[in-house]
């Protein structure tokens, strides 16, 4: 018997009765379990199992490849998250990254506790879900070893230019007086922008949704955090694209 806590990030149906989740854990990174009669009306599993529930989960050894749900018990299942369309389908978007970035058995102690704060702000609605979204593109991105180098110009070592250029490819930034002639996947930002990235990426876990940033800095900011984490990835997201569609972002 295996027991551990995660988070619910897909299911998919097996017939009228079964299904098969996948969850993410602290210790073993994505698991996937099958969860026989999640479909019956009695079903004991539908809530603690369902998409985004976070539960306690003991299931039976690897039998022919595949661990087979024996009990569950629920922890959260952050039910107000489900009132709101948009909502749930950034939450989507948050589980296909993880889903294509995280490897079985590796532990993502960090990587859940991401997921389940920004999720715990959805549900509260404390927070906007564009900020939500840039702080989970760039602290993710960091975790998993794409962190940009937010310290100074790569150029002339200038600390808080008042305008500067990030580079996406290159994962770095410019001041304007050094932007170098071919300018390709670059993003222009006021400071204001460069020192909420910083923030995300730099500050301990505890920190990292509490920064403000002003209207002008906002739209800048929020395309580096989805343009540096798509291109290090090299993956675009069905789930952003519809994300996108229904909150009318751009």
């Amino acid at each position: 018997m295996l027991t551990v806590k995660g988070l619910v990030l897909s299911q998919k149906m097996l017939g009228e009765q079964d299904k098969f989740i996948d969850i993410l854990t602290a210790e073993y990174g994505v698991l996937e379990i099958l969860v026989k009669g999640s479909g019956k009306i009695n079903s004991k599993t539908g809530s603690a199992t369902q998409l985004f529930a976070y539960s306690e989960f003991c299931m039976n050894d690897v039998s022919r490849g595949v661990r087979i749900l024996n009990s569950v018990k629920p922890i959260q299942i952050f039910y107000p998250l489900r009132k709101s369309v948009t909502a749930v389908a950034l939450a989507s978007y948050f589980s296909q990254i993880v889903l294509f970035s995280v490897l079985p058995k590796n532990g993502t102690p960090e990587i859940l506790r991401l997921f389940l704060n920004c999720l715990h702000y959805l549900s509260e609605q404390t927070m906007t879900e564009t900020h939500l979204k840039a702080i989970f593109e760039l602290r993710i991105a960091s975790l998993l070893g794409f962190m940009p180098d937010v310290v100074m110009c790569r150029n002339c070592g200038a600390y808080l230019p008042e305008t500067i250029v990030f580079s996406v490819e290159d994962g770095c930034f410019f001041c304007e007086h050094c932007v170098p002639p071919r300018k390709r996947n670059y993003i222009m930002m006021p400071a204001g922008g460069l020192l909420a990235v910083r923030h995300i990426v730099l500050s301990d876990f505890e920190k990292i949704y509490h920064f403000r940033i002003s209207e002008r800095c906002e739209k800048s900011f929020c395309k580096f955090a989805e343009e540096f984490l798509s291109y290090h990835l090299d993956r675009k997201f069905p789930t952003l694209s519809y994300y996108k569609a229904i909150s009318k972002q751009p």
